[in-house]
């Protein structure tokens, strides 16, 4: 299953390239969600305070090996 199924998005003309780097700008921004719109349709993709390597941030050196 790609990830534009998954995140509803099969529809829009994004790449999973352009998504991934979206999700990864918001991320580091520290922003709650990512907004993906075209004229006649929005999906708004909730992301929490956990980064894409599986750790919450803040905590890399408590993690860290």
């Amino acid at each position: 299953m790609t990830m534009k199924k998954l995140l509803g998005l099969e529809s829009f003309p994004f790449t999973e390239e352009e998504i991934v780097r979206r999700i990864r700008d918001a991320q580091r921004k520290h922003l709650k969600e990512v907004v993906f719109s075209t004229p006649n349709r929005t999906i708004t993709i909730s992301i929490g305070d956990i980064n894409p390597a599986g750790m919450m941030r803040g905590y890399c050196d408590y993690y860290a090996k």
